[in-house]
């Protein structure tokens, strides 16, 4: 799902600077790289108040890649926005994560948010979930189970995944099925039903081809 520049709510030094490698990478391929931005921790976490300016100076001049920020604290995201976001970076998709039914007004609040791809991480899906009319507000979603130990994970349904996929479809948003178990192995190969689903929306990145 790409690489992670900011490892917490404290400012991973040994990584800062490494996204600006990417950048320049992805402009003389030509081609979009996305960054799972603070993927270990949450980028709106209060935590990460006091460097989150110098992250934001980071996205902003990493304009060739996809910047994707996951929260589970969506009550926080706008007045971690910086001053310019205007209807958003056209490099950067918000997303919320949506284990469960009771976690569906994160998207409420995601949904009043300016961004020009706004994504749902049902992962770890811990039970069945109906979006309805919020998916029109929605972008991409991801789907995955639980990783972790077999005594103490928490069992992902195919039929929860199922009710996703078919909402996705009947609404043309792109679907990545992330991860799922088949006894204790973990799998990544998108399949749901033996089809593959591992979508992506489309990247809004700028390119800008080295000369």
């Amino acid at each position: 799902m790409g690489k992670v520049p900011f490892g917490g709510p404290i400012k991973a030094t040994t990584t800062w600077e490494k996204p600006h490698a990417w950048d320049r990478r992805a402009a003389e391929n030509g081609a979009s790289e996305r960054v799972f931005t603070c993927s270990l921790s949450d980028f709106f976490h209060e935590g990460a108040d006091a460097w989150r300016d110098d992250a934001w100076d980071v996205i902003r001049s990493g304009q060739n890649l996809d910047w994707l920020i996951l929260t589970k604290r969506p009550e926080n995201i706008r007045r971690g926005l910086p001053a310019d976001w205007g209807d958003g970076y056209p490099n950067v998709w918000l997303g919320v994560t949506v284990e469960m039914q009771t976690n569906m007004r994160r998207v409420d609040i995601l949904a009043k948010i300016p961004a020009v791809v706004r994504f749902v991480s049902a992962e770890p899906l811990l039970q069945s979930v109906n979006f309805g009319r919020r998916l029109a507000h929605v972008d991409w979603v991801i789907t995955g189970c639980e990783q972790a130990h077999k005594d103490i994970r928490r069992p992902m349904n195919i039929d929860w995944v199922r009710d996703i996929r078919d909402e996705c479809e009947a609404t043309g948003i792109p679907l990545f099925h992330k991860q799922y178990y088949q006894g204790t192995q973990l799998v990544h190969d998108g399949l749901i039903d033996g089809v593959i689903h591992q979508g992506y929306p489309r990247s809004r990145a700028k390119f800008s081809t080295a000369e």
